[in-house]
């Protein structure tokens, strides 16, 4: 054999292990990228909170839009985070580990967001317009501090979007389960 051909097949050998390196450490990259990413976004979900397990709380929740409660046992919506989250295929009850977690929190780690004016779930937005609208209850009263209240262990909480009469109201509120007394330990 001559020498061009096997410096040709060198070269084809190198750059093929080459090409395959590059693919092999492009995926490994593209895992630990988004790895990252993931704890960069629970990181930044946690402005003016505690450090992980500096409380342990549980609370009852309910949503609403236009009269439709939302399903937080399904899976998409558990343990989302370490901080707080739904578990156990439970979609009554958030558990909360870090002191100063806010219901923005909470909205944010299940991928929704919410304000006094809007609630946003999926890319869909739901905002205070003529007589839907957005309302929010703790405990059986009405609270306007929305994705700023501070949860704390045994709330009853209640959002809900939509025209909704009080009695209506009344009924979304009665949904709200006991079940948070079941989890806590300051029961």
């Amino acid at each position: 054999m001559t020498k061009k051909p096997i410096i040709l097949y060198t070269i084809i050998l190198v750059l093929v292990l080459l090409l395959i390196w590059q693919w092999i450490s492009k995926g490994a990259l593209n895992n630990q990228i988004e790895t990252l990413q993931k704890f960069n976004n629970q990181l930044s979900l946690l402005a003016d909170v505690g450090p992980y397990k500096s409380a342990h709380l549980h609370a009852d929740v309910k949503v609403y839009v236009n009269g439709q409660p939302i399903d937080f046992s399904q899976h998409k919506y558990q343990l989302t985070t370490s901080f707080i989250h739904f578990e156990e295929g439970i979609g009554d009850v958030i558990h909360t580990h870090a002191a100063g977690l806010t219901v923005g929190h909470m909205v944010k780690s299940v991928g929704m967001n919410v304000n006094n004016n809007c609630l946003v779930i999926d890319g869909n937005d739901y905002c205070n317009d003529g007589n839907k609208r957005l309302k929010f209850y703790v405990n059986g009263k009405q609270n306007e501090e929305f994705d700023n209240y501070v949860i704390k262990d045994l709330d009853k909480m209640l959002i809900s979007f939509g025209a909704e009469t009080e009695e209506e109201i009344q009924k979304q509120m009665s949904s709200v389960t006991n079940l948070a007394s079941k989890y806590s330990i300051n029961k």
